[in-house]
């Protein structure tokens, strides 16, 4: 039992990660204090709003924590997202142990800022559970893997095979599926509905499946990811017996691109919108790229092509397969969302870290807040945008004396209307070049909704998508694939319900769960009402794998 290893420690330092890969076993008998970062109701906020039934395990050990710990007092939040800061809170705790798992996001930090604190860490996987002296005992040994090999062999896999609409292509399980329409051609392959409506398959040209591309999709398929609004790839498939594709979600809506264009393109596509609609679709986005680096993926490109919109409250990642997963490397990039450090290198030849996807995350914060605007957008620049990003000419103050450089538009207002907090953090990052974590993103945004939403803000300009602005809809006919400002996508609605249990994470408008989040101190960041104790037949199932991995380590805290 692990539990019995641990008898020498009295304060449990525990990542997330341990809950989400675990869930369903108890985490501690409530004899130790466990501290934990802000980033533990964060990222639990982003499983339940992917609504992923594999994470059902993960919920009911959240609600095994909240129970067995709230009402001894003895669980303890540091009001911080980020990580650095999280273990400077910490360091000085007596008898500590960091509790994680390999590739969880708190273990990939700690590898990326290397701390020098003398903390004992235990690190746990599917196949051992390994103690360290202190984080650079870890990092020692246990070096994080290098990339594949697969990525430097530049061969294909030569199939011979061609289908198209009505042909027939078969799953990994043999099961068959008629191709019967073609939605859309590009440079990498088609996509086709199916006889299957909840699937929609992609078919590659000749010359573009590589191995590195084959192992990718095994490996992908393998993780069982279904979460709601990522197109996930689902099953392989064949064509007379040969490799040609996989089937995948078929997302809803417009590409981001092409609604974040400006104030015409936003209002054309949803006229009713307010400031709190566009809040609202960056931290749907923001969840998802969040989610998936909780299962050990680096989205890699991202950019505003690489998602569609249905609604505020629905949107969809798309080209799925271009991802970085584990040591299997994401083989492109958009320059102008890609960190500048990272210019000119080849992206298949090395593994991406989180920390080089903080810069693109930044990016993606901006340019919805602004519209589709691209920060480094000036008036009487540089004669290149690459200029300006390598000069840092971010053409907004935190004062708001300068706004010469700042395009027309009404965008001054949206700088001046935002949050402090928010303001801050994209100066730091475009003017001083400073990097912060995805989930700092995550809670500054979440913050400015929970804001909105809770009408904090007197002046009405606030609640605009332009402040100060009167944009209106120049067409009379909205896009047809545009959902309404409220509009959950199809099929979402019954997958959320499920998981979203108002009394142990309540809703994120709710005037309640905001002061909750906002709190500082030692205190409880599950819930203000305390002890929860679920319906007998409010109890979700444990997936086969949660089960397995509790068999293998007798409940891992010793159940």
């Amino acid at each position: 039992m692990l539990l019995s290893r641990l008898n020498d420690y009295k304060a449990f330092i525990l990542d997330y990660s341990i809950l989400r890969e675990f869930g369903g076993t108890t985490v501690t008998d409530g004899f130790v204090d466990v501290y934990v970062s802000k980033t533990f109701k964060l990222l639990h906020y982003c499983i339940i709003h992917q609504a992923d039934i594999k994470d059902s395990a993960t919920s009911s050990a959240m609600r095994s924590l909240c129970n067995i710990l709230l009402p001894i007092k003895k669980l303890h939040s540091v009001d911080t997202a980020d990580s650095a800061l999280f273990l400077k809170a910490v360091s000085d705790i007596p008898d500590s142990i960091i509790i994680t798992s390999r590739f969880g996001i708190f273990t990939k930090r700690l590898y990326e800022i290397e701390p020098d604190i003398n903390i004992p860490v235990c690190v746990i996987s599917d196949s051992d559970i390994q103690i360290y002296d202190n984080i650079k005992d870890m990092i020692k040994r246990n070096p994080l893997p290098e990339v594949s090999p697969l990525a430097f062999k530049n061969t294909y896999l030569d199939t011979k095979a061609y289908c198209n609409v009505g042909d027939y292509v078969t799953t990994e399980s043999e099961k068959s599926l008629e191709l019967t329409k073609r939605l859309s051609s590009g440079a990498e392959g088609m996509v086709f509905l199916t006889s299957n409506k909840n699937v929609v398959a992609k078919i590659y040209h000749k010359g573009v499946i590589t191995p590195l591309r084959w192992c990718k999709l095994t490996k992908m398929v393998s993780m069982h990811i279904k979460s709601a609004g990522i197109c996930w790839p689902q099953d392989l498939l064949f064509y007379r017996g040969q490799p040609v594709g996989y089937t995948m979600f078929l997302g809803k809506g417009k590409t981001l691109s092409s609604v974040f264009d400006g104030p015409d393109a936003i209002f054309n596509n949803f006229p009713e919108w307010k400031r709190e609609d566009i809040v609202s679709t960056l931290v749907n986005l923001l969840e998802k790229y969040l989610y998936l680096h909780m299962h050990n993926i680096v989205a890699g490109d991202i950019q505003l092509k690489n998602a569609l919109l249905y609604s505020s409250n629905a949107s969809y990642l798309i080209d799925m397969d271009s991802v970085q997963v584990g040591n299997l490397p994401c083989p492109v990039g958009t320059e102008e969302f890609t960190d500048p450090a990272l210019w000119g290198k080849n992206f298949s030849g090395f593994v991406r870290k989180l920390k080089d996807e903080d810069y693109s995350i930044a990016m993606l914060v901006f340019s919805v807040l602004f519209c589709g605007l691209h920060p480094f957008a000036t008036r009487h620049g540089a004669e290149t945008l690459k200029e300006e990003i390598e000069l840092r000419n971010f053409p907004y103050s935190l004062d708001n004396e300068d706004e010469e450089h700042i395009p027309l538009g009404g965008y001054n207002y949206i700088w001046e209307y935002l949050p402090d907090d928010l303001r801050n953090l994209l100066y730091n990052t475009f003017k001083l070049g400073k990097r912060y974590e995805a989930v700092v993103w995550y809670d500054a945004v979440l913050s400015y909704k929970d804001d909105l939403v809770g009408k904090k803000y007197t002046d009405p300009e606030s609640y605009k998508v332009f402040p100060k602005m009167d944009y209106k809809a120049t067409e009379e006919a909205v896009a047809p694939q545009a959902g309404d400002r409220n509009t959950v996508a199809p099929d979402v609605k019954s997958r959320f319900s499920e998981y979203n249990n108002n009394v142990v994470f309540k809703p994120l408008n709710s005037s309640e769960n905001s002061s909750d989040r906002n709190a500082s101190g030692s205190y409880s960041p599950f819930s203000s009402s305390g002890r929860y104790t679920p319906k007998a037949e409010e109890k979700v199932q444990e997936p086969a794998q949660a089960e397995k991995k509790k068999r293998l380590f007798g409940g891992l805290f010793g159940s």
